[in-house]
């Protein structure tokens, strides 16, 4: 499967989305994670690094016992950039509530990765791409110069009716210094809820040539294609995305029939 839709999931719950068993990927996984006032969450990471993010609401990390950075907060997507932590394999993490929160939970398969980290909101890399109608706003969380060993994770913000992912790139092939594989989720959010996007996914052979309506709380995967991305007239999308690969090296290949419209 590539495209998950939304499923409502109760309170203090790990919803697990995305892994192996049900879609293309083989290295990284997608889950989420809901928590009431006052409750936690506790897990050990065995053989995979992992990366949450908070979409919203207040939380207190704690990783072997000990508090990793600061309380994350965050009202909620469209009004607070990112808080998040990053945990290597091999240790026992608690998650502590202080109000209704939610987060993203990616992992990835990895023997050793970095050291434990907070990612505040004020370290987060904003930065504006693209021009007219597929401009768009990009926020790198976790990106290549933190030592992780396959995660590469990030937000993206459309506005109405603009394009993102473009022109069309992919990241499917390693053929260095152009283009190196890594696998990719998205997870979109809509403001106001009701609203939608559409996913594009194709390749150049045609064997994938297809278009999906996102709408709040869809997940999609990504393991090849290009894959530009619009949202409706009228709502903002956010998407959530993160990369998984041998090499870190974030350096997307356009597609050279549409490349020609950064120029415009």
């Amino acid at each position: 499967m590539l495209f998950f839709p939304y499923q409502k999931y109760p309170d203090n719950w790990l919803y697990q989305v995305v892994d192996s068993s049900n879609s293309p990927l083989q290295m990284e996984s997608f889950s989420l994670l809901k928590l009431s006032p006052h409750t936690s969450y506790q897990g050990e990471l065995k053989g995979e690094e992992a990366v949450f993010v908070l979409l919203q609401g207040k939380v207190k990390m704690e990783v072997e016992g000990k508090t990793l950075g600061e309380i994350a907060q965050r009202k909620s997507i469209f009004e607070d950039k990112a808080s998040a932590f990053y945990l290597p394999p091999g240790v026992y993490y608690q998650i502590e509530a202080e109000e209704d929160s939610e987060f993203i939970l990616v992992r990835a398969k990895a023997e050793k990765g970095g050291s434990p980290a907070f990612f505040p909101p004020e370290i987060v890399k904003v930065k504006t791409t693209g021009k007219g109608t597929f401009e768009r706003e990009v926020h790198t969380i976790v990106g290549e110069d933190f030592p992780a060993e396959k995660l590469i994770v990030g937000e993206t913000f459309n506005k109405p009716g603009l394009w993102s992912s473009y022109p069309p790139h992919r990241h499917e092939k390693n053929r260095p210094p152009e283009e190196y594989f890594l696998e990719e989720i998205y997870h979109y959010r809509v403001e106001p809820e009701k609203g939608f996007g559409i996913q594009v996914l194709y390749t150049e052979d045609k064997e994938l040539e297809k278009a999906y309506l996102v709408e709040n709380g869809d997940t999609f995967v990504i393991p090849r294609g290009y894959h530009p991305v619009v949202a409706a007239p009228g709502y903002r999308l956010y998407y959530f995305w993160s990369l998984a690969g041998e090499v870190r090296i974030l350096n997307p290949y356009d597609d050279p029939h549409h490349s020609w419209t950064k120029n415009l």
